[in-house]
């Protein structure tokens, strides 16, 4: 019997849908934590994702008695960021070679799993690396851009506008306990803002705060997300209630403190990890399956994240 790897291919791909978006989410702490806290959110479409920004208090706000006038004057407080969209595309590929070399259905059905599960692991990292680190202007612009003092983000020039930055702190260090509550505390200031939910650090971080635990000060896993981090091979740790865990593409010496209400994964509905069928080419054996995802990252409050960067383990 003559199997067709290109229906085969896209029908298996119809089936693990939600699977691969949940692999996805789970390779990577970052990830994970987004997909499982409500960091994640679907929008319709437009050119743009805007965001409105409060960033200013309203100054009509008064004392009175009586008949004494009142201030009505008009309120410039709302602005808008705005966040475009980034496609990100992971292809499946077979040849006529690959279907003459493996034989039978079973032997397809193991070839097509393993070229998909290779396909889940490309995405997930290429995303994830992106989310932390990206600088390309065809993808997500990350953390290391997001959470800053200055620069332009989401078309709001963040030197220019002093309430739209971050608390970094880069003083060549030995990360303490101190450093930390720094930044949590900053980031967790202000109205319109939520208290910080992760904190994402590199492995040699990560070991570092696990070496300082003492019988006086622990980082007891004892939250629901720190608990539920764990349960899903985590390794994780607990500061003042929050989780932290290291992230494999983490950059070096920085420690990144967000929360899931003013940073979020924002995804174009019709691209969420959707399957994509294309005919064979007319010149080659070749058939062509890719998965394809758009989505941007969302800040509403630039303010509300916090960064550390050049900290050392000794």
């Amino acid at each position: 019997m003559s199997i067709n790897l290109g229906q085969l291919t896209s029908a298996t791909l119809d089936n693990c849908h939600d699977t691969i978006a949940d692999n996805i989410f789970k390779k990577f702490a970052l990830l994970d934590h987004l997909k499982n806290n409500g960091g994640t959110k679907t929008y319709d479409g437009g050119v743009n994702v805007r965001v409105p920004i409060m960033y200013g208090k309203n100054s009509t706000t008064m004392r009175f008695t009586g008949a004494d006038k009142l201030d009505n004057t008009l309120q410039d407080v709302i602005d808008a960021a705005q966040f475009g969209w980034k496609f990100y595309n992971t292809s499946i590929t077979y040849t006529l070679t690959d279907k003459l070399i493996n034989k039978g259905k079973e032997q397809v059905v193991d070839l097509i799993e393993g070229k998909i599960k290779n396909a889940e692991n490309s995405l997930s990292e290429f995303l994830n690396g992106d989310l932390i680190a990206g600088t390309d202007a065809k993808g997500v612009t990350g953390l290391d851009t997001v959470i800053a003092a200055s620069g332009t983000y989401g078309s709001i020039n963040g030197t220019t506008y002093t309430w739209w930055r971050s608390y970094v702190e880069s003083t060549g260090a030995v990360i303490s306990y101190a450093y930390m509550r720094t930044a949590k505390n900053t980031a967790n200031l202000g109205q319109g803002g939520s208290n910080v939910s992760f904190i994402m650090t590199t492995q040699t971080l990560y070991e570092k705060l696990f070496a300082l635990l003492t019988a006086t000060y622990q980082f007891n896993p004892i939250g629901k997300e720190t608990k539920r981090l764990a349960d899903g091979s985590f390794s994780v740790l607990e500061f003042e209630g929050v989780p932290v865990a290291f992230d494999e593409q983490e950059t070096s010496g920085e420690m990144h403190f967000i929360n899931v209400n003013n940073y979020k994964l924002g995804f174009l509905r019709g691209a969420e990890f959707e399957k994509v069928e294309k005919a064979d080419p007319a010149d080659q054996h070749v058939s062509i399956n890719d998965i394809v995802v758009g989505c941007t990252d969302v800040v509403d409050r630039r303010a509300s994240l916090a960064k550390l960067t050049a900290k050392t383990a000794s």
